[in-house]
């Protein structure tokens, strides 16, 4: 049973119903669940296997981060058939096998070009009768991408394309229990929990149809997101039996190894979870388009047609027992439709659904936001990828430089045995010739040689040049010159050249910090749809640090139904310190040119003192007016 009444439009929008009564027909969880319920978690399990190569490359790039760049597997050569990792093969030929760690500090230079280059939603009226309401909105919206900490989920995202080439955002409204409220709330999605359909070819993933994630609750988590009540609880704790009870340990700490091993139905088993897959799949039905010509209202409602014509017949008879001719303007016209809606169902590895709803969102669809670089023919490939093979091509010289220096003469000394004085061992000869102001005494003769040594170079290869190569590629490559890394130059060179270079730098990072972008619109886009919805009470939301009008600082409900989506754009205002700086200077000449009255800049300005300074002036403004009033009433 779930919630599908879409006759009442109230209905969509419930909290679904938990399918855990012994009595309701769809109850079957002492049977291990629903042939169809087995059969989706059969479907979600095989995405879940074909987006492992995402997984595996990520996890690559992850390790290539993180410094382990010699752990690749490749086959032993000593003993055929079998693999060897790449830096046990290297020390058995007695070699160390160094690195320089080049993606990390791609990564870091990447990552704060994103965070010098900072951005925050603003909501844009087209129209200038929504001016006043799209501050509010702008207001509210920040409000709550504070509450999210966004600056630190943004960067998490930022690192996900990078690694992986997709990140995921779920947008929903819970309950914050540090805030003691419900409000929207903004998670990660672990690309390792997430799972889709595979043959999406729309760069915008608009292709979608079926999309979800592996959730592993305690069993007090399990109970919070699922019971209603005691009943539920004690079905709940039948169904998962020991597992929550007893916690024992992970044999894995804070690592990502144990995300690595991670199955699609079942928990590892030293862990004390629960399981519970959820699943958003978009399905279809008929359903009847009804507009009222009497109002000119439209629904969408599960009435037959004969129902629609016996509503008409009872208006027309109600027309003429008034004696009014009935005219078309006061019928209902109804015609079927096949509609797509999105459903969801929680799902235990048995198969049992302990939770069913229709998207409880007005903007019906699935609460999930994807970040994708642009793919082609549906493959999506890590923002680092292209620079994995580059990065092991430097390893290897590093590694091959290194042995050729070891390897070659530095001061061999050359001893002829006639060379050694009379009474001499050749450690007494040699700590004597290796001491600091040390004397060896010896007869000359013709017949005694005299001790040489031997230094040479290494063996030009060409290794040198070629690792200078290498670095010049993959500086070219990925965009991370010197010139946007802020290093220094050659004397002579002129500023405007060096802010050049590092512009033409950026057009190779064009394309991430675009895709970057375009997440954010649309999470916050989303976002936005999802406070309108749930905000049905009046509520104070200025924490931006500045007073705009009273409109601005309350979100008020009854004043955003009268915005559609039609008149708000959200999209992403430059918040850099330059732009901060241009801004102060521009209200600054305005306000010396008597442009602007001091307050107008007080409330624009982003100098930290600015909002002490305006709180004194108005108590000053006030205390005068008090003033002024107490004079005029002792003259009278």
């Amino acid at each position: 049973m779930h919630d599908s009444n879409i006759g009442k439009r109230i209905a969509r929008f419930g909290n679904g119903n938990l399918l855990l009564k012994k009595d309701s027909p769809d109850s079957s969880f002492n049977r291990g669940g629903s042939a169809e319920n087995r059969e989706l978690l059969l479907r979600c399990a095989g995405y879940w296997n074909l987006l492992g190569k995402i997984r595996s490359e990520r996890r690559r790039n992850l390790r290539y981060k993180y410094g382990d760049q010699w752990g690749d597997y490749i086959e032993d050569p000593d003993n055929p058939g079998k693999i060897v990792r790449e830096e046990v093969l290297i020390s058995r030929h007695g070699r160390i096998p160094l690195k320089h760690n080049f993606i990390q500090q791609y990564i870091r230079n990447i990552m704060g070009q994103q965070l010098s280059n900072n951005t925050q939603s603003v909501v844009y009226a087209r129209s200038e009768d929504d001016t006043r309401l799209s501050e509010m909105l702008t207001n509210t919206l920040q409000a709550v991408n504070k509450l999210n900490e966004t600056d630190k989920l943004d960067m998490a995202v930022f690192e996900e394309l990078l690694l992986a080439g997709i990140a995921v955002v779920k947008v929903r409204f819970d309950y914050w229990s540090t805030r003691n409220r419900f409000d929207g709330k903004l998670e990660l999605v672990n690309i390792n929990r997430l799972f889709f359909n595979t043959d999406v070819e729309d760069p915008r993933f608009s292709d979608i149809r079926l999309v979800g994630e592996i959730h592993d609750y305690t069993m007090d988590e399990l109970l919070k997101n699922f019971a209603r009540s005691r009943r539920d609880e004690e079905e709940l704790r039948g169904i998962y039996g020991n597992c929550g009870r007893n916690y024992i340990v992970s044999c894995y700490g804070m690592e990502s190894r144990k995300l690595e091993g991670l199955d699609f139905l079942f928990n590892d088993a030293a862990s004390s979870k629960c399981r519970v897959i959820e699943v958003w799949e978009k399905r279809g039905r008929w359903v009847t388009y009804v507009h009222d010509y009497s109002d000119g209202t439209e629904q969408i409602t599960e009435l037959e047609q004969e129902e629609i014509d016996r509503i008409n017949r009872e208006r027309i008879a109600a027309c003429e027992a008034k004696g009014i001719i009935p005219d078309e303007s006061l019928l209902l016209y109804a015609e079927p439709r096949f509609e797509h809606y999105w459903n969801v169902r929680f799902l235990t590895p048995d198969g049992i659904c302990i939770k069913e709803m229709e998207t409880p969102y007005l903007h019906e669809e699935h609460p999930y936001v994807f970040a994708v670089l642009p793919m082609v023919d549906g493959e999506i490939k890590s923002g680092i990828g292209d620079l994995i093979d580059m990065q092991r091509y430097i390893n290897r010289l590093i590694v091959m430089i290194d042995f050729i220096m070891g390897a070659s003469a530095k001061g061999v000394l050359m001893v002829p045995e006639s060379a050694i004085p009379d009474g001499y061992s050749v450690e007494d000869f040699t700590n004597e010739y290796v001491k600091a102001n040390g004397v060896i005494v010896y007869k000359p003769s013709a017949t005694r040689e005299v001790p040489f040594q031997i230094s040479s170079n290494s063996t030009n290869v060409g290794a040198w040049e070629m690792l200078q190569l290498q670095m010049g590629l993959i500086e070219k490559i990925s965009g991370v010159s010197g010139a946007i890394q802020g290093q220094s130059v050659k004397s002579g060179t002129p500023s405007s050249l060096y802010a050049q270079q590092a512009q033409n730098s950026m057009i190779n990072l064009k394309v991430l910090f675009t895709s970057f972008n375009l997440f954010l619109g649309s999470r916050d886009e989303k976002l936005l749809k999802v406070l309108m919805q749930y905000y049905t009470e009046r509520r104070y939301v200025d924490i931006a640090g500045k007073s705009y009008t009273e409109t601005a600082k309350y979100y008020d409900p009854d004043m955003a139904r009268k915005i559609t989506d039609f008149n708000i754009v959200v999209s992403q205002s430059s918040d850099t310190p330059v732009f901060r700086q241009i801004a102060d200077d521009m209200l600054l000449g305005l306000l010396q040119s008597g442009q602007i009255p001091l307050e107008i800049y007080l409330n624009n300005t982003s100098m930290p003192f600015a909002q002490k300074l305006l709180s004194d002036l108005k108590q000053a403004q006030e205390a005068e007016i008090q003033q002024e009033q107490g004079v005029q009433t002792g003259i009278e």
